[in-house]
């Protein structure tokens, strides 16, 4: 929820490194993160010291933040700083780890080089300026956290341009989403093996610090992004658990990308998290310390939306979390596949303990590709685990860096890897119906331009309610869920607030954080509209007052002069001297501005209207009087006493400084006759097929199936589904069953027939029409592709 004067901050902060001819983005947010680091670093080193560490600025202060803030040269950053920062991992082993996160960090600067242009002086002296407002709460680490967590996700939104080899950031909003599927409790094991940023691992921190804190408090804005998501709900130990690194482990091959989602989880709160450089799909040697982290069965949760446009090199590969090529030879020791996009859910089963649950992003062709990898991938999941959900997001989502379609794959393990079964057609498989969504609106349009769609149908919303429900009987799929939404105005309560409302208690609770206009100001409604309504309509009486009062002399001496003066004559003048005293009036209103917010002044900006109105109508009243000869009494005007005043009305409109934000309500309501088709359905895995000729050998059970119409188990035991090939003998499944359709879980395969679709405005003339015009293209098609086989073509 950045004020949208912090978002002109950080596009200012961009366009410097733009300018100074770092035009990659990984590059500048690389070098941002540096400036933040040593920032952050000083603000570490002096609580280490609090606590009688030796600092590691010894014979080093020329390195700290506050001295780099004064030398401001790209020389001294250099020759002098990043040298430094380099031997910083040796600098700690000689002073001692700390407790609060130091020890952490050292080697993750070992390679830190500045890159900026040693002559670009002054776009580094204005870039360390917007750096240390931007995160100038860094170095307290208290209730602004979420400030500057969002500040730096801001920053990190240019990343995506940056996509390249199949990675780019994954939109928040999907995220948060998917960490709502799986619903992770305090204490849980996560791990991202292609982490990037860490979205998805502060994502689940932000999730469960939401789920435990009390709806009061909590906001929500239109997108799904939680605010004052405090956790004050959790039990004594739970804050703790939360926000304890060893829970969230993160892999990225990108060292890069290491560094900077490192610095994007501690500034979410998260000490030490284990996000490491590492191929978590490559070969673990004996001494490899990132072992126990990669360890089989080790973890809760797999939150992940890896690469996928890549083929590994198979001979790179850890063997032992893979299925085999073969059983024999050379095959026996290498992958099924080098394709990443299988091999990444494979380790995520092997990463998963027992239990363990998994959403992660995968392009449609896993879902429904022919290979035999694929195929063995699928069949492995629907046999030995359980899907809990397939959802089928629309190709725009991560436009524009991307076109392709994918789904959301949620899964739950339920083989341990000592104990995984050779598949045997003859068993029923573990999950026995896959529950799919289609999702067609999200929170942005699905064009290059990805436009935020505020207030308007979210099938996410809908998704998150019908899954938890999925398994409830005669659920009415046509109701849809979505929430409310409404706009309030925040303002961020800092010591210029503080100065101007020094008696409002209300601000003084919220100093240095985010609130809602209304929540300073209880005599004010939250919507906006109505706030500004409410003090116009309090404020511009009194305006109206002081102006007449200021005018009073003016008129009073125009209406004595016409008295025996020639009106027609007399009247541009008495308006004209009029004019000049209000100019004089505005001048006195215009001194208010100091009162108001500079950065988001909207009660500026209506207090200029407001008194411009007020001012014109009093010209008017006087200019009527003196015309029409009526009497003007007269008022004593104290000029310092309207000055005061005017500031105390100025102070009234000051209060509706901030900006709009769109929030949505905590409660999805139903909504009926929204939907003229079902969004989500089931289909199973394994149907056999009637068989009323079969019967046990002891001739007891007849039939294939029960009374009930459910398969007796008997007759499963003893049908061969597949052939001596391993293809798939007719007749005895349902052949729109999942596993007759070679284990393809694409939804649409499964998406039940409605006459709704049928709907058009042609007539049936026209519709058959097109469908002989149609018949007519595939034909040709055909044999042009037969012409191209015998070589004619």
């Amino acid at each position: 929820m950045l004020s949208p004067h912090l978002k002109r901050k950080v596009d200012a902060l961009w366009n410097k490194f733009w300018s100074a001819g770092i035009t990659n983005p990984l590059v500048a947010i690389e070098q941002i993160t540096y400036l933040l680091f040593l920032k952050l670093l000083e603000a570490l080193d002096n609580y280490r010291v609090s606590k009688g560490k030796p600092s590691i600025y010894t014979d080093a202060d020329r390195c700290r933040w506050s001295y780099i803030k004064q030398d401001r040269t790209p020389q001294h950053l250099l020759d002098v700083v990043f040298p430094w920062l380099r031997q910083l991992e040796t600098k700690l082993a000689e002073t001692g780890a700390s407790e609060n996160g130091i020890e952490a960090i050292g080697n993750r600067m070992s390679d830190a080089y500045f890159q900026l242009d040693p002559n670009k002086a002054a776009i580094l002296s204005e870039s360390i300026d917007l750096i240390d407002k931007l995160f100038e709460r860094a170095d307290s680490m208290n209730a602004s956290m979420d400030v500057m967590g969002d500040t730096f996700e801001y920053l990190l939104s240019e990343i995506a341009t940056a996509g390249k080899n199949g990675q780019f950031r994954t939109p928040r909003h999907i995220i948060r989403f998917m960490v709502e599927l799986l619903d992770p409790e305090p204490g849980a094991h996560i791990v991202d093996p292609a982490a990037g940023t860490g979205g998805f691992l502060f994502s689940t921190l932000q999730y469960m610090l939401k789920q435990n804190t009390d709806p009061d408090n909590l906001r929500i804005e239109w997108d799904g992004t939680p605010y004052r998501a405090y956790g004050d709900q959790l039990p004594e130990d739970g804050y703790e658990q939360i926000h304890n690194g060893a829970n969230y482990t993160g892999f990225d091959n990108d060292r890069t990308m290491v560094r900077i989602g490192w610095m994007n989880m501690v500034l979410h709160g998260i000490e030490n998290p284990e996000l490491h450089q590492r191929d978590s799909l490559g070969k673990r040697r004996d001494d490899d310390p990132m072992a126990p982290l990669l360890a089989s069965e080790r973890y809760d949760y797999v939150l992940a939306n890896p690469p996928f446009t890549g083929t590994v090199d198979i001979g790179d590969l850890d063997i032992s979390a893979f299925p085999r090529a073969g059983k024999t030879g050379k095959k026996a020791n290498q992958a099924i596949t080098g394709k990443s996009e299988l091999l990444f859910v494979w380790r995520m089963l092997d990463l998963l303990r027992i239990g363990g649950r998994c959403a992660v992003i995968v392009p449609e062709g896993v879902l429904f590709g022919n290979t035999d990898a694929h195929i063995k991938l699928r069949r492995e999941l629907l046999t030995e685990h359980l899907i809990e959900g397939i959802i089928s997001l629309p190709s725009g989502v991560f436009q524009p860096y991307a076109g392709v379609k994918t789904s959301i794959l949620i899964f739950q393990k339920e083989t341990g890897k000592l104990d995984a079964r050779t598949w045997k057609e003859n068993e029923m498989p573990r999950t026995q119906n896959v529950w799919f969504y289609e999702v067609s609106d999200e929170a942005y349009t699905l064009d290059q331009k990805r436009n935020e769609r505020k207030g308007q149908n979210n099938d996410l919303w809908d998704a998150v309610v019908k899954f938890k429900e999925r398994e409830i009987d005669n659920a009415d799929d046509l109701l849809y869920y979505q929430p409310d939404y409404y706009a309030e105005r925040w303002r961020l309560v800092d010591q210029h607030a503080l100065e101007v409302f020094p008696d409002v208690k209300e601000v003084a609770l919220w100093k240095d954080r985010f609130a809602a206009v209304h929540e300073l100001f209880p005599d004010l409604p939250s919507d906006p509209a109505k706030m500004e309504e409410v003090v116009i309509n309090r404020q511009s009486p009194q305006l109206q007052i002081l102006a007449q009062d200021f005018l009073n002399e003016t008129a009073r001496n125009a209406w004595e002069r016409l008295q025996s003066a020639n009106t027609e004559k007399e009247m541009p003048v008495a308006k004209a001297a009029l004019k000049r005293e209000a100019s004089r009036f505005t001048k006195l209103c215009n001194q208010q501005k100091t009162v108001f917010d500079q950065e988001d002044p909207i009660g500026w900006k209506l207090f200029q209207r407001t008194y411009q109105a007020e001012i014109e109508i009093a010209i008017d009243f006087y200019a009527r009087q003196i015309e029409n000869r009526e009497t003007i009494d007269h008022i004593e005007m104290d000029e310092e006493r309207i000055k005061e005043k005017i500031k105390t009305v100025a102070k009234a409109f000051a209060k509706l400084d901030g900006y709009d934000v769109m929030l949505r309500t905590l409660e999805l309501k139903k909504r009926e006759r929204m939907l003229s088709e079902s969004k989500c359905w089931s289909a199973p895995v394994r149907i056999f097929v009637k068989n009323d000729e079969w019967q046990s050998e002891d001739g007891l059970l007849k039939g294939s199936h029960d009374e009930t119409g459910q398969v007796r188990p008997e007759y499963a035991a003893t049908i061969n589904l597949y052939d001596g090939k391993g293809n798939l003998i007719d007749g005895l499944l349902d052949p729109d069953c999942i596993e007759a359709r070679g284990w393809n879980l694409s939804a649409g395969q499964y998406k039940p027939f409605t006459f709704e679709a049928m709907k058009s405005d042609k007539s049936v003339v026209e519709m058959i029409s097109d469908l002989r015009k149609k018949e007519q293209k595939i034909l040709e098609g055909i044999d042009t592709l037969l012409a191209m086989v015998e070589g004619k073509v």
